[in-house]
């Protein structure tokens, strides 16, 4: 269902308070103006959705892209540290005196 017929039917609902019935009639004019933004189209996807307890179209369900820092994902970033941390273990170990 295209993002203007969502938002029509949720402030046709009557169910929206002031806030997001206004919020609701600001992206619809963005959208007719062809500048609503994805994060919005997505939130009136999902909000649809919770509501009529419709399924979320794939696009709107699908996760969002890991974000990266300086090239890599907060997953890559994870890994490099606990090999830091091991191969710091290692080291500490081996300099370590040896008691006779």
């Amino acid at each position: 269902m295209p993002v203007d017929a969502l938002i029509k039917e949720l402030l046709q609902s009557g169910s929206m308070n002031e806030d997001t019935t206004a919020d609701l009639n600001r992206m619809l004019g963005e959208f007719t103006a062809g500048t609503l933004h994805a994060d919005d189209a997505a939130y009136i996807a999902a909000l649809h959705a919770r509501l009529s307890g419709a399924p979320l179209p794939e696009e709107a369900a699908a996760p969002a892209a890991e974000a990266e820092l300086d090239g890599l994902s907060i997953t890559q970033w994870r890994e490099r540290a606990l090999a830091a941390e091991a191969q710091l273990a290692t080291l500490t170990s081996a300099s370590a005196p040896t008691v006779n």
